[in-house]
């Protein structure tokens, strides 16, 4: 140890056991309460050696202590054996104290919630009074160091009462009990009920959103309408009769078997143009017949499938203006059987109309992603930096194709579900400050960072928010600067649409910050960053020219929807889902409606959203399709769907600095294994 910090060491000792320094009430506990962290396990994200490991902090001896590595963020955790009621932590900080930290406490050690957070820590002894929190485990997370060097902790302790969990235990031993070409027969072992009552009801997921909902004495259930030969992922949770929800059990992964059904459908006939324009050839055909049912039509150009549709018509858009193309049609059925090809029929496209509108026109490849390309903002120059969700890389990609990895952001990982690295925002200030955001996944929460984006490379990274609570699904994740410069971002529910109503909650909200990850000062709630609030997973944002902001947001099982954002406004969710009232008390007229709604949600799923001109740009994720919405006053009358599974499943829509649309697929996005995909970049023109 340097001479220097021996010295310091000496006097934050002394200050310690003789006065402390409290940012909160500095007094002893409540007689009710018990020292509970003494003696209990505890783990830390780092030590500066081996000397100083996470235990000597909460072995009740001032003279050992917790020191961390010489970098932020940092955090020490202690478990306290079971769920407590906390309601006062005691830190004895060493000179190498944190100015900017949150005291947080989680039921599973996964998802934290923040009870107390400043950026204003003095050292010596904080005591932290009247937290009313519920956890078994409580962290302290430094963000700020106060010296250069790490977080060093004589004591951490943590005061309250043990007390059961009040949430049921997780559904265990989630199985199939059987396995059809169409079915899938599920069963788990019951949750243990907590003291927030009795089991109400099992939740069943598929892909994160809610298929089905059992009765408690049931403890199995059977999807049924599934395609043959396809893999699905289920998980279950438990809810008790005061609406506290269960951790999610273990995803279980299952194929259906192929079918059995061998025979193809018939020949779709007549195919024939019904209309061209410059980037578009409209077409229809003759129904195809099968011994089970046709689903659908595949529309090809030469051997590329150019489009996927239910009906016996559809339009090939992103076509090059005065160009022959040949096209011909397939059917399917459930089980995957094809016919053989139509008639080709030949069309050629109109002359060009110019650019500077908003009506989609030629599509062109910019470039391919190996991973999932989450995110997508624009640098001054007109390139665009992408953050891969899985690789947890962020890439320069300039408008001809030419890639450049810039790094990877340290502490980002994945939930084996949605979760990863996220959005990803530039400074309005970029030109002066090279300010770079992003919003990532992190062992233990969702958060906020941002890092300075110079001469291509990331350097200086901070964390600005932190205790976004994590799950499987529903990890929301859009960043974007709106126009009064402030940073907006989109969060989840993190599967517990309690969090949505819960303004203490940053789950299932809206959230404003400003640039240096404060809370603005006009917030509509003071202190919080909750710009709105009951939402279940939010997916896209984008201002109009008024300023105002717009929002997609992924249903349940009922509706997604497109809403108007307003100050401090609710969206209903969990008790309204769009427009579906779910128990009867949606009709509240505090809740505000959604301007759009899509049904049903496993055949739209919204995604990224942009706007040019007053039109509303939504790309859809099952929906495998660009809708174009013009917005009338406060309304979007209409809806036109663009590249109906031309593309597959599409992530992210942006403006780019040229008039058009740059657009990313994500296809592959339930495989959660980084760099094994085959994705594109897309730059869509807007024409007159």
């Amino acid at each position: 140890m340097p001479p220097l910090r021996r010295l310091r060491l000496a006097v934050a000792v002394a200050a310690a056991l003789a006065v402390g320094l409290a940012p909160a009430a500095a007094s002893a506990a409540p007689h009710a309460d018990s020292l509970l962290s003494q003696g209990k396990p505890a783990t830390a994200s780092s030590v500066e050696n081996s000397t100083f490991p996470p235990s000597d902090a909460v072995d009740g001896d001032t003279g050992t202590r917790w020191s961390s590595a010489f970098s932020d963020p940092q955090w020490i955790t202690v478990d306290l054996g079971a769920t407590a009621q906390v309601n006062q932590v005691k830190l004895v900080w060493e000179a190498a104290y944190a100015t900017a930290y949150q005291i947080q406490v989680s039921t599973d050690n996964l998802t934290w919630n923040s009870v107390y957070t400043t950026t204003a820590g003095q050292g010596g002894t904080e005591t932290l009074t009247a937290l009313a929190a519920s956890g078994r485990y409580v962290r302290m997370l430094g963000t700020q160091r106060a010296t250069q060097w790490g977080y060093s902790l004589f004591e951490f302790q943590v005061y309250g009462s043990l007390t059961s969990a009040a949430s049921p235990t997780a559904p265990s031993n989630l199985r199939t009990t059987t396995v059809t070409d169409t079915s899938v027969a599920l069963a788990w072992n019951a949750s243990t009920p907590g003291t927030g009552g009795a089991i109400k009801e099992y939740d069943v997921y598929q892909h994160g959103s809610q298929i089905a909902t059992v009765s408690p004495g049931a403890t199995s259930y059977t999807a049924p309408g599934l395609a043959p030969n396809t893999q699905y992922f289920f998980t279950v949770f438990a809810k008790d009769v005061n609406g506290n929800v269960s951790p999610p059990s273990a995803e279980l992964p299952v194929k259906t078997l192929p079918s059995s059904d061998t025979t193809p459908p018939s020949v779709p006939g007549n195919l024939h143009a019904t209309g061209t324009t410059a980037n578009t050839v409209s077409l229809a055909w003759n129904a195809a017949t099968d011994n089970v049912g046709v689903v659908g039509y595949d529309v090809f150009n030469g051997s590329t499938k150019a489009g996927t549709f239910t009906t016996t018509s559809g339009a090939i858009d992103g076509l090059a203006p005065s160009t022959s193309y040949t096209f011909t049609v397939k059917a399917r059925d459930a089980a995957g059987n094809v016919s053989a090809p139509s008639n080709a029929a030949t069309a050629t496209t109109s002359a060009g109309t110019g650019g500077g509108g908003t009506n989609p026109g030629q599509v062109t490849q910019i470039t391919t992603d190996s991973d999932i390309p989450w995110g997508l903002a624009f640098l001054p120059d007109g390139s665009a930096l992408i953050s891969e969700r899985d690789t947890f890389q962020i890439v320069h990609v300039t408008a001809n194709g030419q890639k450049t990895v810039v790094g990877k952001v340290p502490n980002a990982t994945g939930t084996g579900g949605e979760g990863g690295l996220l959005g990803i925002a530039v400074a309005p200030t970029f030109a002066t400050d090279h300010w770079l955001y992003v919003m990532h996944t992190s062992p233990s929460d969702n958060r906020i960072v941002r890092f300075q984006y110079v001469n291509g490379g990331l350097s200086g990274e901070q964390v600005l928010l932190t205790g976004i609570a994590r799950n499987l699904y529903h990890n929301g994740g859009r960043l974007a600067f709106g126009p009064d410069g402030k940073l907006y971002a989109t969060t989840g529910d993190a599967q517990n649409g309690g969090n949505a109503q819960d303004l203490n909650s940053l789950n299932g909200k809206v959230l404003r910050l400003n640039p240096d990850g404060s809370v603005p000062a006009d917030n509509p709630f003071a202190g919080k960053y909750v710009w709105s609030y009951g939402h279940r997973n939010v997916q896209g944002i984008a201002w109009d020219s008024q300023g105002r902001l717009w929002e997609s947001e992924l249903g349940d099982s009922t509706q997604d929807e497109v809403n108007l954002i307003v100050k401090g406004g609710n969206y209903g969710w969990p008790i309204c889902e769009g427009t579906h009232d779910h128990d009867g008390s949606c009709n509240n007229a505090n809740f505000i409606s959604p301007k759009r709604t899509f049904t049903p949600t496993g055949a739209n799923s919204p995604s990224g959203l942009a706007i040019v001109g007053d039109v509303l740009f939504m790309s859809e994720l099952t929906g495998l399709q660009l809708l174009r919405m013009p917005i009338s006053g406060s309304s979007l009358p209409s809806q036109q769907a663009f590249f109906s599974g031309t593309y597959g499943r599409l992530r992210t829509v942006a403006p780019a600095p040229d008039g058009s649309l740059w657009l990313t697929t994500t296809n592959g996005d339930k495989n959660n294994t980084p760099g094994q995909l085959n994705n594109l970049i897309l730059r869509v023109a807007l024409n007159k």
